[in-house]
């Protein structure tokens, strides 16, 4: 079995070739994830409703002077403390939900699958991510400790050698230079690590099974390949998110324009800010249908416009997985020259 060469143009742009090869499936993995992170939004918002009922009161009371500092303090974590308990639950849904969206975007990108009915589950694929995500939360953790130690051990040495009794301007001088190459050298390293780490969602996804250090070999031979393509994306998301961005928040400026006025009123006439009027202007977004409307709407197109980025993002990891894992095809395989140990590649003609 041979393995393709790796193709720049495909791995950028390998999300949208999956989304062409199955729109519906895109499409459907994109609404029900929006779906089900509005809910989960929504029941966090449901939670602090009441908070802010009794926190608009607790202002009001203690711009009248009416409440002491520490029974402001005793009243807010009154407020708070009922709502704590719930919080674990919400994070291991959004835990939950994180991992759920992981799978199935990596399934379509590795293997073209979308999972009947909701295309989110929780099996084999996302357990196994939930493995892949904690080793690479350690790994995060030693390459910052490793790096803070060398970092620290590389300044304290230069501050020895510059403060020494022969010092002088060119040895405080050399000193710095030393400590900027050692953080460079870190910089190039961390960045190497994370390059060659990238593909250990992808390949667990692809190969259904547990792959960490994998990557490491499956990205051997490309690694500038995937960093320009990374970098390609980076470029493409920001510049796209810049002007896509831009037109969302005008939906969100025209949604809060009315409140905004109000305030640009009363300080052009220079009267001090009444809680009230604060509160009253606040709470009359929340009671506007057509104003929570519009800051719906943004929130809905920045979440879809994330969606694509990450998954143009993943996009070139899932590349190098599928790259990796399939033979390549008959117009795409790799040729074996004269001077290879196998012979040459058969040729026609």
């Amino acid at each position: 079995m041979t393995v393709r060469s790796f193709d720049i143009g495909n791995a950028i742009f390998h999300f949208f070739k999956r989304f062409g090869e199955n729109p519906g499936g895109a499409l459907w993995i994109m609404i029900c994830q929006t779906v089900l992170v509005g809910l989960l939004a929504a029941a966090g918002v449901a939670l602090f409703v009441p908070v802010w009922d009794n926190l608009s009161q607790l202002i009001i009371l203690d711009d009248a002077g009416q409440l002491s500092d520490e029974e402001a303090v005793r009243r807010v974590f009154g407020m708070l403390m009922p709502i704590m308990g719930f919080m674990p639950f919400i994070a291991l849904a959004g835990i939950a939900l994180a991992l759920m969206s992981q799978a199935a975007w990596l399934r379509f990108l590795t293997r073209g699958e979308v999972k009947p009915g909701l295309p989110f589950r929780l099996g084999g694929d996302e357990f196994r991510l939930l493995g892949v995500n904690i080793l690479y939360w350690v790994l995060g953790v030693v390459i910052y400790f490793g790096f803070m130690t060398f970092f620290a051990i590389s300044v304290v040495g230069a501050g020895v050698a510059a403060g020494g009794r022969d010092a002088n301007v060119f040895t405080g001088a050399a000193g710095g230079l030393i400590v900027a190459l050692i953080v460079l050298v870190l910089l190039i390293a961390v960045l190497v690590i994370a390059v060659r780490m990238a593909c250990a969602p992808a390949l667990t996804v692809h190969q259904s099974r547990f792959r960490f250090f994998e990557s490491w070999t499956a990205t051997r031979g490309v690694f500038w390949h995937m960093l320009v393509s990374y970098i390609a994306v980076a470029v493409m998301a920001f510049i796209l998110s810049s002007i896509i961005g831009g037109f969302i928040q005008l939906a969100f400026l025209g949604a809060l324009w009315p409140v905004l006025m109000e305030f640009i009123t009363l300080e052009a006439s220079g009267a001090k800010a009444d809680p009230q009027q604060v509160i009253d202007a606040i709470s009359n977004i929340f009671a506007n249908p057509v104003t929570m409307g519009m800051i719906g709407l943004g929130f809905v197109l920045s979440y879809l416009m994330q969606i694509v980025w990450e998954g143009m993002w993943h996009g070139v990891a899932a590349y190098n997985a599928q790259r990796v894992g399939e033979e390549g095809s008959a117009d795409d395989r790799t040729v074996l020259e004269r001077d290879h140990p196998m012979g040459a590649s058969p040729r026609e003609g």
